[in-house]
Formats: structure tokens, sequence, C-alpha cells
């Protein structure tokens, strides 16, 4: 590469979408002839790929744009805020905000360096694009590429039409968007020829795909054939009728995560209602337990969300008794806080703050009380995991097909043989609240 290049770095906050979303950025830089940079520090054009889907993303947002404006007081660098932080608050940004220099919202990501190209002229005066090998190298080479694991997210629409009351995401993103099977296939070669074994299907809405759980199943199939390709993870599937009837096409399916992320965010009738979902206690109790009768193994990833306005003491017991009843192995919680821009923001009968962090409480508790009797069955037996990242000498991070990454437990193995990507057998040796300890016993 020439060193007279610009370079870029592309700090990446909130979830796995946006993680892909990044990727489309990187993508474009390299198109228009920049370099990806190792650090934030010592590049030309310093992107954050912002989150602002909950007050605390909100906040992490605020704080990483300000660290970034006293980092490029260091060198003649350009900030750039994308995504959904910049979709909401563009104005804001633009009085209060000096140390940013460009901003785009959400849906744009793949004309990022277009978009650079033409607000910095300048900076592109001599660039010239990658010759074609050179391109090729830079989108898969997993060295440069700042977030390469040996897992990928891989985006397969945007959007969503569902409208929950809580939720901001419609606003920001807009009506539901399928990417294309081209697309997805192009994007899923990508990643596996930089050293990915493990793609995560990532959406607002994953089991919307075309429309059709049949069309889903399609895609999951072919894309369970690409070589080099050894675990296929769908997440974010909302848990409808759709979902139940594509757990009937799981075993058709090869490389397929034991692994079901359907987050319920409650299970009272009149709660879904207000939040405008779907569903009730005993049809998310039929379709986790078809989940794991389809595929022995699988495990379960779920969120609620507690203090919804109306949610009342008994709505609370009926989230008890369903964890008491299914136990889903992995259980994300959200204390309700209202949003601008959604139809929670108005309605009355929000509980208190304190009542909600002790309904909140509440379910965590049992949650963990669920957790040491799952975690005593893991005890002994061996899973099929895959080598995530060295922790430090002599110890890694290894993870059970049973978990997603960056979000699920993590379990640590001490040996001088592995390496990144290593795909075999671990033993569940021992275990803390959440992660656990074992052995590598296969490759």
């Amino acid at each position: 590469m020439e060193n007279s290049r610009k370079s870029f770095y592309i700090t990446t906050l909130g979830c796995p979408k946006n993680t892909a979303d990044s990727a489309s950025i990187h993508q474009s830089l390299l198109e228009e002839g920049l370099q990806p940079s190792l650090s934030p520090e010592d590049s030309d054009f310093h992107f954050i790929n912002s989150c602002t889907f909950i007050q605390s993303a909100t906040e992490e947002t605020i704080q990483t744009i300000l660290t970034a404006g006293e980092i490029k007081k260091s060198r003649d660098q350009k900030l750039i805020v994308v995504g959904c932080f910049s979709q909401r608050y563009p104005d804001a940004i633009q009085d209060d905000m000096p140390e940013v220099d460009l901003l785009f919202g959400t849906g744009k990501y793949k004309e990022a360096g277009k978009i650079l190209k033409e607000h910095f002229p300048l900076d592109f005066g001599n660039q010239k694009e990658f010759n074609k090998e050179m391109l090729s190298k830079l989108s898969v080479d997993g060295i440069i590429e700042n977030y390469s694991k040996p897992y990928s997210y891989v985006k397969i629409s945007d959007g969503c039409n569902r409208g929950c009351a809580f939720c901001i995401i419609p606003s920001l993103r807009g009506k539901f968007q399928d990417s294309t099977e081209a697309d997805i296939i192009s994007q899923t070669q990508r990643a596996l020829l930089s050293g990915a074994k493990e793609i995560c299907l990532v959406s607002q809405d994953t089991i919307y795909y075309n429309r059709s759980e049949e069309k889903l199943a399609d895609l999951l199939k072919k894309l369970s054939g690409m070589k080099g390709l050894e675990i296929l993870r769908p997440l974010y599937l909302y848990p409808d009728k759709k979902t139940y009837r594509l757990l009937d096409y799981f075993s058709e399916i090869p490389k397929l995560a034991p692994y079901l992320e359907s987050p319920l965010q409650h299970v009272s009738e009149r709660v879904l209602k207000s939040m405008n979902r779907s569903g009730d206690f005993e049809f998310f109790k039929d379709l986790y337990n078809k989940a794991r009768e389809v595929m022995p193994g699988l495990e379960i990833r779920t969120s609620f969300i507690m203090g919804f306005p109306g949610e009342k003491a008994e709505d609370v017991d009926m989230v008890l008794r369903f964890l008491e009843e299914v136990k889903p192995e992995k259980v994300n919680l959200f204390p309700y806080s209202p949003q601008e821009g959604t139809k929670g923001l108005g309605m009355k009968g929000k509980p208190a703050d304190r009542e909600i962090a002790r309904r909140v409480n509440l379910v965590r508790e049992l949650h963990l009380t669920n957790l040491e009797t799952i975690h005593q069955e893991r005890l002994g037996k061996t899973y099929a995991a895959i080598v995530d990242e060295k922790a430090e000498d002599g110890i890694w991070v290894v993870r059970r097909f049973q978990d997603a990454p960056e979000i699920d437990e993590i379990v640590f193995v001490e040996s001088d043989s592995l390496k990144v990507g290593d795909i075999g057998k671990v033993l569940i040796d021992s275990y803390q609240e959440y992660d656990m300890t074992g052995s590598w016993v296969e490759s």
C-alpha cells in the first residue's frame, strides 16, 4: 500500500447490525482508494457508527464523539458520525458538536466513500482507486479489518414494519426492506474468505425475510452449503407463527447452530397488546418447547422489558412463572424507559423507576437461580465449540455452538496449542455466574 493514501478507522457502537453496517462502510471506503488504519489516532478519517436505541446507548455515543474530538486535535483528522444517532439528532449534532465534520444517517452505508469524496474533494485530489487485486485483498484481509473475528455478521434486511410501542427503530431505519440474495451471498463469501467460520445473520426482523419462512429456510440452506462455513446462526427471530413454522426446517439445514434467539419482551397478553406485539404465555411456551424438540441440545436466548406502562403485579408474576416452567438459558432484561418518537412515550400507568428496578431484579434473581441448575447440568459434558480469541498467555476464549458471539457465555480454556478459529470440542469443568471453564478435548 502507498503511504500517501488517506486512511480511515471505524468505531462501531451498538448491536451486531451496526457491525454489519460498518463492514459496508469499510468496503465503500476501500473502493474510493482509502486504506484502513489500525487505530483512530492514526487515521485521517475517523468514522463513528452510532447507536441511540436506549438512553444508555445515546450517552455512550455522545461520550465517544467527545473523546474522538480530543483525538482529532492531535492531527489533521476529519470526524464523521453516521447511523442511528445522526438520523435522530442531526440538528443537535450540528449545533452542539463542532468537532463533527460530517454526519449522515442510516441507509447510506454503501455510499459512505462517495459521500466522503463529495464533501472533502481536496483530500481525494491525488487518490487513486485500488486495482482489482489489491481491493480484493483489502476486502478480505482479516488482519487489516479491525472488527474481524472467526465469526462475522451478515445483514439480510433493514428496517421494520412491526411498530412496537417501545421501539424507535422504524423511525430511524424506515420500513422493512430485504437485502438481495446476491448481496447476502456476496457478503457471506467475503466474510468466509477473510477467515470467518461462523456467519450470524442479522436484521431488525429476520423472520420477515421475503415475507415467508419457506424463503428464509431456502436462503439458510444455500448459505449452509458454502465452502468454509462451519456455523450458521440466524438472529432476531420474532416469536410469531412464522418462526414456529420455520422450526420445521431446522433438521434440513446443515451447519445450523443449536440456538434460538427470539425476544419475547413479555408474556402477559395484555401487556403485549399495549406494546403492539403478538403472542401470549402459552404460545411462547409451545414455541420454545418445539424448538428444543426439533433440535436436541438447542439453547434459547430471549429478552424482557419490565415496567411498561400499565404493567401490574400479576403481569410480573406471569413472567416469573414462565421462567420457572420454561427456563430459557439466556435472558436479557431491560427496565422500560420512554423514548421520544415512540407510541409508548405518552402512555399512562408507567411504574415508578424504583419499582421497575425491583421488578427487573426479581426476574434476574430467578433467572440466576435457573442458570445455577443449568450450569450444573453442563458439568462433565462436551460441546462442539470454536476458539474466539486469546485472553492471556495460555488462556483462550472458547465458545460453545449454543452461545452467540459477544452476547452469551464463554468458556475459558488453558492450552498451549490452540489458535483462533479452531473448531473442536470442549469439556465443561466448572462455572462462574455466567461463564465457564473447560478443557479442549478434540480438534
